[in-house]
């Protein structure tokens, strides 16, 4: 096929300018590094057709796509990631997949998500347009920050062809790119669905399936009241604190894990935000649910590897 047009490699030791080569490649986004930490990395994108295949390898850093960010955007995609070497977690809709060498992920760009790449790394990304990755999956808002295993089944499959179509890319002819297209958007579509039979989250009929996201929902609206915990949620959608507590735990973690984990987040978006840069760390963290100080700088930083303060100067000061 060749280096199209729209082809680009880019080597940066300049994060903001990194922060830019990823925007540009994937979609818009926030980047933050350990503090003082030295940074390097290579991202190379190639068009196919109305797929997009990007190779990344990067030293230690995290993305986040927030709420703000999602709902501005004009074009809707599916992104998968895959990881070659290192690790990464990935966290959406209050799930969060941890993934190894090999392994895959899809997640939703026109709903939050983060990524936290915390070892020096080498990842492939597709960049699927959502209206056509939906005509493969019945409900995509099922299917992300679900690990795939790459050593196994279809997702085995799936994973050996994405990285064989890297390796192969200047030898792909022009006629059999659409048909490939297809049948790696076929391959995933039919990986994700097979790991999720085995998942417990995909076990939850579709009324549950629906009460978790309004949950999650409830949570986001309210992560600043004092009062939000299980038994308040609870009473606020009519049910019972034992039910709510087995819906999460189901999905391998807790409702109260998902608040703190929601919490930070946000705090996090705020802290890097110029508008509340006249806000003190303490407002912030109190506004987002915290009531002690140290409490959540701990948490803050056993998160995203800083201080909240490191954080700000970090994002505001550049």
């Amino acid at each position: 096929m060749g280096l199209a047009s729209d082809t680009f490699r880019n080597e940066s030791s300049d994060f903001s300018h990194w922060r830019d080569a990823v925007c540009d490649a994937v979609v818009d986004l926030d980047c933050a590094k350990p503090s003082n930490s030295p940074f390097h990395g290579t991202i190379l994108s190639l068009p196919m057709r109305d797929l997009r295949m990007i190779k990344v390898a990067a030293t230690p850093h995290q993305v986040t796509r927030d709420r703000q960010r999602a709902s501005k955007a004009t074009e809707e995609f599916v992104l998968l990631s895959q990881v070659v070497s290192g690790s990464s977690t990935l966290v959406q809709g209050g799930r969060e997949a941890r993934l190894q060498a090999g392994d895959f992920a899809i997640y939703d760009t026109t709903t939050p998500y983060q990524m936290v790449l915390d070892r020096p790394f080498e990842m492939n990304v597709v960049r699927i347009e959502r209206s056509r990755f939906a005509r493969h999956v019945s409900d995509i808002s099922n299917l992300t920050a679900l690990a795939v295993s790459g050593r196994r089944g279809t997702g085995r499959i799936a994973s050996m062809l994405i990285e064989e179509t890297l390796s192969q890319f200047d030898e792909i002819g022009d006629h059999g790119v659409r048909q490939l297209n297809t049948t790696m958007l076929a391959l995933i579509a039919a990986a994700l669905t097979e790991a999720a039979g085995e998942h417990p989250v995909d076990r939850m009929s579709e009324p549950r399936h629906l009460l978790v996201q309004r949950v999650i929902r409830l949570v986001e609206d309210e992560l600043g009241n004092e009062e939000l915990n299980c038994d308040y949620i609870a009473r606020r959608l009519g049910i019972s604190d034992r039910y709510l507590r087995k819906l999460f735990s189901e999905r391998g973690s807790s409702l109260s894990d998902t608040i703190w984990d929601r919490r930070l987040i946000e705090a996090q978006r705020q802290l890097g935000q110029v508008v509340t840069v006249q806000k003190s760390v303490t407002t912030i963290a109190y506004e987002c649910g915290f009531k002690d100080s140290a409490h959540f700088s701990r948490a803050f930083r056993s998160r995203f590897g800083m201080s909240p303060r490191e954080f700000r100067n970090q994002r505001i000061k550049g």
